[in-house]
């Protein structure tokens, strides 16, 4: 058989190592990218349509929105090539049509006939179940590309054409036709949960995967209609049964961040609270349950036990207890014999992976499924010996398994959808997860309405202030031109990071700034030269960064320590916070300053106005405290704040909790020299609270995200999700 390697431009692309390659250099191409790369290559100079790439990348069972995931898979190619959207030299995107790959192939079979080109876009590639490890499975089986000649060749593709049909469903299920779907929501159902006798799921209908906004729903297997039993509208998570299957308990958050658990009766009724500062509870028996709690004396959360009337109550697992930092355990699963949990947490870095412990709190455990990853959801088989993970482990959310106690991780599920929460039938031969791809992109609010600035892949900006960091993010030019969002990378572990993007809102041209550095917060300094950011060092530790937008000198740390929440000072001071032992301080650093100072004495958990006369912090509520002494004012019990570019006004959101947002925000002109507003003592308990006050502007956050203001009130930037997620149940033998 010829070789079945192809070339083109600088590149060759190996289709039996399923690698391509620079100058012999490997360049790393996820999945989707390259099944794309090759089609395009099969179809030199041809114009391949969306509805093509659809069929070769997803198959014919197709759930979810796929123009997100094309524009993200041509986005990665691009970047791996050099190729350039705005002067495209290798990759042409024809608008509303497809993409054509503009240079020569040469190789075998680079003009395949309508037959086999037809047959090369056939293989579905919904999700999948794999039994290997991922890290073992790197050389991908598909149909051979070379042109088969005379008998021995045609012997050669009957052969390669058994091998595809036996060992590609040897290591995958046939097609996503093998996944049961349970749930047919147009938007998202997610986070299941089978009752004790495995004849009902209960989920949320709501767009997130942690604490979503959404109702509880619980649905009769196989075949029935789900029904809604919440109409509070209040965010919520980890719905579960109780023993009995009668009840169904459910975190549920208020507006001051507490972690609550509600139960309400399978057959409806009005639910009522079981438990306050309890989150994601289960049942150990009839009268013991375990649950997530926040830990006053520390402001930790870890894992007790308990029972329903809170007695008897001991820690199972408190991260500090084990010398370890900062952490929220956010979620538990009890082993069927009592004697482990696995856990799910959260360190300052964001998920890490999961982690094993024992029930009577005798250590601190060990950290269990694939590492280094984010792990969200954890499972047993009955009979507790595998443990089930939906992790990312760089590659995006998908079900792993390990044997326990002494197993490794392996992933099963795999392909452009993303899985999360894990619910496993009481037999054990299978399981039910939420599966949907989740987009997000970053759009411009000015005098021609809205529009989409980022291209493709998973955009982002950063949040107002204790909801985002510090309180101000510039992330307009001076002039307003252009603005600045990052483009996620695979592999991050932090909520919100990426590459830094620029977009000319004059010309639509988008570019990468500052290639190959992953930051989290940003903002623009005033001369809008410079970028100061936070970044993780290769020990994941935070620093504060500055760098010249025109890479006219190297990105320069500004902080040796650990630290973040950075915000802009007057004259070009950068203010952020750091930790110092056990505690956090303020500290500022001048643009002529070479090491940071201590800006209060105290430790400090919040961020400082643009002109220093204010110190934030949440304690009940959001609390202004004067810098120069005075008394503290509320600003809200439940809020976001944040001063646009030039100071000129003061930015307050109300909002419900999750990514997506909602909610509106108000934007109040100040008086000159002011940075506050003279407001009621007890702060602005909502928008309405505000109709005595002088608004220059209320917004209408209804489908936007994070929100990052402009000059004035009428520019604005923040996100969009695109959210499809179903159930489905996957078979495990």
């Amino acid at each position: 058989m010829q070789s079945s390697t192809l070339y083109f431009d600088q590149f060759e692309l190996d289709l039996n190592s399923y690698e391509l390659r620079k100058s012999g250099r490997v360049i790393k191409l996820e999945k989707l990218p390259m099944e794309l790369l090759i089609l395009l290559a099969e179809r030199q100079g041809q114009l391949v349509t969306r509805e093509q790439i659809i069929q070769r990348l997803w198959g014919d069972d197709v759930f979810v929105d796929t123009r997100q995931g094309i524009n993200t898979a041509v986005r990665k190619l691009r970047i791996a090539l050099g190729d350039d959207s705005e002067h495209p030299r290798l990759l042409q995107t024809v608008p509303g049509r497809g993409y054509r790959l503009l240079v020569p192939v040469s190789g075998p079979d680079t003009a395949p006939s309508q037959k086999n080109s037809e047959a090369a876009v056939s293989p579905p590639v919904a999700p999948s179940l794999e039994t290997a490890p991922a890290n073992a499975v790197q050389a991908r089986e598909r149909w051979p590309v070379a042109a088969m000649v005379g008998g021995l060749f045609a012997l050669l593709a009957i052969v390669s054409l058994v091998f595809f049909a036996l060992g590609w469903h040897s290591t995958r299920l046939p097609s996503g036709k093998a996944w049961v779907q349970i749930t047919n929501f147009a938007d998202s159902a997610t986070q299941p949960a089978l009752s004790p006798d495995g004849h009902m799921i209960a989920f949320i209908r709501g767009p997130e995967t942690f604490v979503t906004p959404g109702e509880i729903y619980v649905k009769i297997l196989p075949d029935g209609e789900p029904v809604r039993l919440t109409h509070d509208g209040q965010p919520k998570m980890a719905p579960v049964f109780s023993p009995d299957g009668s009840r169904i308990a459910y975190t549920a958050t208020d507006r001051n961040f507490g972690w609550n658990t509600w139960v309400v009766p399978v057959l409806g009724g009005e639910p009522r609270e079981l438990l306050p500062n309890a989150a994601a509870l289960t049942w150990v028996d009839r009268q013991h349950v375990m649950f997530s709690e926040i830990k006053t004396a520390t402001s930790l959360m870890g894992v007790a036990t308990a029972t329903e009337s809170r007695s008897g109550e001991r820690d199972i697992y408190v991260r500090s207890h084990w010398g370890m930092t900062w952490g929220m355990a956010h979620r538990s699963w009890l082993s069927p014999d009592r004697k482990w949990v696995l856990i799910s947490e959260m360190d300052s870095v964001g998920w890490g992976p999961c982690r094993v412990v024992p029930f009577d709190g005798s250590s601190g455990g060990e950290a269990v499924g694939p590492k280094p990853a984010r792990c969200t959801y954890a499972s047993w088989s009955p009979d507790g010996r595998t443990m089930y993970f939906s992790a990312d482990a760089g590659d995006g959310y998908h079900i792993w398994r390990q044997d326990f106690p002494n197993g490794s991780p392996k992933q099963l599920t795999s392909g452009p959808t993303e899985e999360e929460g894990i619910a496993v039938s009481t037999d054990g031969r299978s399981l039910i997860t939420c599966a949907g791809i989740r987009e997000s992109t970053v759009w411009l609010h000015d005098s021609h309405g809205d529009r989409q600035i980022s291209g493709e892949g998973y955009a982002s900006v950063p949040g107002m202030g204790l909801g985002g960091g510090g309180g101000t993010h510039s992330l307009f030019s001076p002039d307003a031109k252009r603005l600045f969002y990052l483009v996620r990378r695979e592999g991050s572990r932090e909520f919100t990071s990426g590459e830094l993007w620029m977009a000319d809102l004059d010309t639509g041209k988008n570019e990468v700034v500052l290639p190959g550095i992953l930051m989290d917060e940003f903002y623009i300094a005033p001369d809008g030269d410079r970028v100061i950011f936070r970044a993780l060092d290769t020990q994941e530790i935070s620093h504060v960064w500055i760098a010249s937008l025109e890479h006219r000198t190297p990105p320069q740390q500004l902080s040796a320590s650990p630290s973040y929440a950075i915000s802009p000072g007057p004259g070009g001071e950068v203010y952020f916070r750091a930790r110092e032992g056990g505690q956090e301080f303020q500290y500022g650093i001048g643009p002529n300053e070479t090491v940071p100072r201590k800006i209060f004495a105290e430790p400090a958990n919040g961020f400082i106005s643009p002109q220093g006369d204010w110190s934030f912090t949440r304690d009940d509520g959001i609390i202004a405290q004067p810098t120069r002494g005075g008394l503290p004012i509320r600003i809200c019990p439940s809020c976001e704040i944040g001063w646009g570019p030039n100071g000129k006004f003061l930015y307050v959101r109300f909002r419900d909790i999750g990514e997506q947002g909602g909610g509106k925000t108000l934007a109040f002109e100040l008086p000159p020299g002011k940075e506050l507003l003279a407001l009621p003592p007890s702060g602005l308990k909502s928008a309405e609270a505000a109709k005595g006050l002088k608004v220059a502007a209320e917004i209408d956050m209804s489908g936007k995200g994070v929100f990052a203001p402009g000059p004035d009130p009428s520019i604005y930037a923040y996100t969009r999700l695109t959210v499809q997620r179903n159930l489905y149940r996957i078979p495990l033998n």
